[in-house]
């Protein structure tokens, strides 16, 4: 078993390697997300599966991975705490769909160490982050068509498995690549890629200059 040190070492490495993707289901990297005013971390691994530890188990929440017994192949994607369990569990798909998963579906009444099906597998999974408000999030497909729009777009479902509903419509076979908070990206006229009212769009094409 890797030492705390050693596990907090790879995954910085692996952060700086891959500073501008977030595919957490089809790399090798593990998203950190934020543990203030928490009492739990959770990890949310490739095999759809969510494992809680306790925070004063541990002394920061890269220990956490010490603390769980993952199944043959499976490996942590993303760490964050779990906010008292308000606010929203954003998840995106290669299909296209995006889902808004109500914190509270995750909490359980006794101190359970592992939760299934703690997202829907039946599309690769893209991009996952907690939030605690609704954000400006970018999305990008296979033909580079972008789309700008906000989470208050999505309903929130208490389904954990929910397939989400239809962010990017596919075109000439696209699939949706990325998904990124509007602040990670370079876009001279986010606007320019704005769906406001509605999704279920194909989008723009990235302008050259762009990146997402």
């Amino acid at each position: 078993m890797q030492s705390a040190e050693s596990l907090k070492k790879r995954i910085e490495m692996e952060q700086r390697n891959d500073s501008k993707r977030e595919a957490p289901s089809g790399t090798a990297t593990i998203k950190l997300g934020d543990d203030s005013g928490s009492g739990e971390i959770l990890v949310f691994t490739s095999l759809c599966n969510v494992y809680k530890v306790q925070k004063k188990e541990i002394l920061d929440k890269v220990q956490a991975l010490q603390k769980i017994d993952l199944e043959p192949g499976e490996r942590p994607i993303y760490l964050t705490g779990e906010k008292r369990y308000k606010g929203f569990l954003i998840v995106a798909f290669e299909n296209g769909k995006i889902g808004k998963i109500s914190m509270g579906s995750y909490q359980t009444e006794y101190a359970r160490k592992k939760l299934k099906s703690a997202f829907n597998s039946e599309s690769r999974l893209i991009f996952i982050e907690l939030i605690e408000q609704d954000i400006d999030l970018v999305s990008m497909s296979s033909i580079k068509k972008v789309v700008v729009f906000n989470t208050s777009l999505i309903n929130a479902v208490e389904s954990r498995t929910t397939k989400g509903v239809q962010l990017m419509k596919p075109k000439d076979g696209s699939v949706m690549i990325k998904v990124s908070r509007l602040e990670n990206t370079k876009l001279a006229d986010p606007e320019y890629y704005r769906k406001s009212d509605s999704l279920n769009a194909i989008g723009f094409y990235l302008k050259p200059g762009d990146e997402v």
